[in-house]
């Protein structure tokens, strides 16, 4: 009797020791399989434009906001620098290195797709971000500002400033653009348009000169130097920021007032333009929401990796606010600080 229970004992003993090994082992095993963690490719059209460094530093916080949450998360930035073959190539690259997610500020809607591509079948979640890309298929989301509203908002400031100025009808009017086949500077044109067109109808507006200026200040200041050599003008509204300024630039070189002889409108209110609107050189620019696209880029990038979340649209659109004198000073509460995702799990 006492032999048979010896007998027991030990084979119970040996019984706890092999699933302990075994448990042990498949832990090991199990762990090595698993990330060391997240890595997430931020790729920005160009950082030398202060709205897209506000791009950033919205990625940014969303990766040191998750970091101090116990996340392994490494955030590895891509700039562009206008260039759609550089940018191809930096996504191909990240596709080749498996990075588990890509946040896209796309250079062109059509020359990154064939990239895009790649990271659709390497199985890589894609975010767009401002920009979006021509087929919709190959990002699961688009985080940025509806264009075409926020132009609209732009051309009425801008009307409404005419109005003020008591300026005579009809109402001379230079538009400036973007860089073609972005959608950022399809979508602007087309609120411009819709706002300005019919008044052209009426006999309120012509517009006078319609200009690509690429998103430049270089470029608009060049540009509106050859138009105000040759043309009377009484306002311009341009597509972002940069080229607003630079006509500002060529309004001053003329001789003339910003403000008071031409009137001009921007786009982006980067910290240049919010100086210019509070001198009263810039009438008004719209505040998009760089830091919230930044932001909620990285968010959604995480949630589709580690929860495979699927968004409640695939366009969460970013606010805008118009930008006057009247609330230069308090406008960034509403855009430049973290708030939820929408539809975050």
């Amino acid at each position: 009797m006492g032999k048979a229970l010896s007998k027991t004992i030990t084979y119970v003993i040996i019984a706890i020791v092999v699933i302990a090994v075994a448990g042990g082992l498949a832990y090991w095993y199990y762990s090595s399989q698993k990330p060391s963690g997240i890595k997430v490719g931020l790729f920005i059209s160009n950082l030398g434009n202060p709205y897209f460094a506000l791009l950033r530093d919205g990625a940014q916080a969303a990766v040191n906001e998750l970091k101090n949450k116990g996340v392994s998360i490494e955030m590895v930035v891509y700039d562009a620098k206008d260039d759609p073959s550089l940018q191809s190539n930096q996504i191909e690259t990240a596709v080749g290195q498996k990075f588990s997610a890509l946040v896209v500020n796309p250079t062109d809607i059509q020359a990154i797709q064939p990239s895009l591509s790649k990271a659709k079948s390497a199985g890589i979640p894609v975010v767009t971000t401002d920009r979006d890309v021509a087929d919709k298929t190959l990002r699961f989301v688009f985080i940025g500002t509806d264009n075409v509203k926020g132009a609209e908002q732009a051309a009425n400031a801008l009307i409404q400033a005419l109005t003020e100025s008591g300026k005579p009808t009809p109402w001379k009017v230079v538009i400036l653009n973007g860089i073609p086949g972005t959608t950022a500077a399809i979508d602007r044109n087309k609120g411009f348009h819709n706002v300005l067109d019919p008044l052209v109808s009426q006999g309120k507006v012509v517009i006078v000169a319609e200009e690509v200026a690429n998103f430049r200040r270089d470029e608009a200041l060049s540009k509106m130097e050859s138009i105000l050599a040759a043309k009377k003008v009484d306002a311009v509204i341009a597509a972002n920021d940069e080229m607003a300024l630079g006509a500002i630039q060529a309004i001053k070189g003329a001789g003339l007032t910003p403000g008071k002889d031409i009137i001009v409108v921007g786009y982006d209110a980067i910290p240049d333009a919010v100086a210019a609107v509070k001198a009263g050189e810039m009438y008004a620019t719209i505040a998009q929401s760089p830091f919230l696209q930044g932001y909620w880029g990285i968010l959604a990038a995480y949630y589709r990796v580690t929860q495979n979340w699927n968004p409640p649209a695939d366009w969460i659109p970013t606010p805008t606010v118009v930008v006057t004198k009247a609330n230069a000073d308090t406008f960034q509460q509403e855009v430049s600080t973290p708030k939820p995702l929408p539809g975050a799990p």
